[in-house]
């Protein structure tokens, strides 16, 4: 796999955990392949990968697969092996926007796969995609998080995507003697995740564009007994469901600080919603994601096969 640029948020965290599904298959080698002066984070998902016979400094001369995911890999690609439409490449999405596919990714075929649904309806729409489109659930494994608290208390508001809606919203709450606390800039992983755990409510925001996201935050709430408000409208089969395992409201400031009072008030309103997130659950455990994974693979040389003719058969301008 190549990894050009890595990062250590939730697609960051959702590639590297691809790849180590991809290790359990015992008939392939998985190589993963930085730049030699790339200087990983301590909170990197790739450090735990880092080890000797999987990460290499120089890419494999001639791989069986090609697994990219963002630009900056589609320009590795090129850079070292050209423009070759007959190496197999599986693109991971976990976007869609060109941060995802770059300058002519769409001129070469590949298997293209969407992590999350919600990331296929954005493809779906914005994408004029030649070849099939393939989509792996969202999976979450509850024992990677911290235990919930006991005297869960007071909300969390994740708004590092939308922090002058999310500053709002905060002093909203604290006008009604809410105790809130706010990622208004990124956090690492483990204080947003430790935040969540003792957090009665949490009020997630969408970036102001609307990207899709992978659903990892709202997903981790509701294991860890949160009840969850989100500004993202939901897709047919996205993650939350307004009124089952969340509150879905416009992205407006006052109609978001209700949600969370309302929350925060009514503990049988707040329970439904808990249970409902932990019903979600049991459809996005990491075990399917992994078997739809591993079902890939093995169907892999008849995807490569569909995303070739589609290119041969269609002429899209790039």
């Amino acid at each position: 796999m190549l990894v050009a640029a890595p990062g250590v948020g939730s697609g960051s965290h959702k590639l590297a955990q691809i790849v180590r599904y991809g290790q359990d298959q015992p008939h392939l080698r998985w190589r993963l392949w930085m730049p030699a002066a790339t200087r990983l984070q301590p909170d990197s998902p790739w450090r735990e990968l880092a080890v000797a016979g999987t990460l290499f400094p120089q890419p494999h001369p001639a791989p069986a697969l090609l697994l990219i995911s963002d630009a900056e890999d589609w320009r590795e690609a090129r850079r070292i092996y050209g423009h070759r439409p007959d190496l197999p490449k599986l693109h991971l999405l976990r976007g869609a926007d060109l941060r995802h596919w770059g300058h002519g990714a769409l001129a070469e075929p590949a298997v293209r796969v969407a992590l999350g649904e919600a990331v296929a309806e954005g493809l779906r729409r914005g994408q004029r995609l030649r070849e099939p489109l393939h989509v792996l659930p969202v999976g979450l494994d509850p024992d990677t998080l911290p235990a919930p608290s006991l005297m869960k208390r007071g909300c969390l508001l994740l708004a590092h995507r939308h922090p002058a809606l999310g500053l709002a919203v905060q002093q909203g709450l604290m006008a009604e003697g809410i105790s809130c606390r706010s990622e208004l800039s990124p956090w690492p992983r483990q204080r947003w995740q430790q935040a969540m755990a003792e957090a009665a409510v949490v009020v997630q925001l969408a970036s102001p564009h609307g990207e899709p996201g992978l659903g990892e935050r709202q997903l981790a709430a509701m294991a860890l007994g949160a009840a969850l408000v989100v500004d993202q409208p939901p897709l047919a089969d996205a993650v939350v469901r307004d009124g089952y395992n969340a509150f879905v409201r416009l992205a407006d400031a006052a109609e978001l600080t209700q949600a969370a009072l309302q929350l925060l008030r009514d503990g049988s309103l707040r329970d439904r919603l808990v249970q409902g997130g932990k019903a979600t659950l049991l459809r996005h455990r990491c075990a399917l994601e992994r078997l739809r994974f591993q079902d890939l693979l093995d169907q892999l040389p008849d995807h490569w096969s569909a995303a070739r003719a589609a290119h041969a058969a269609t002429a899209l301008p790039t």
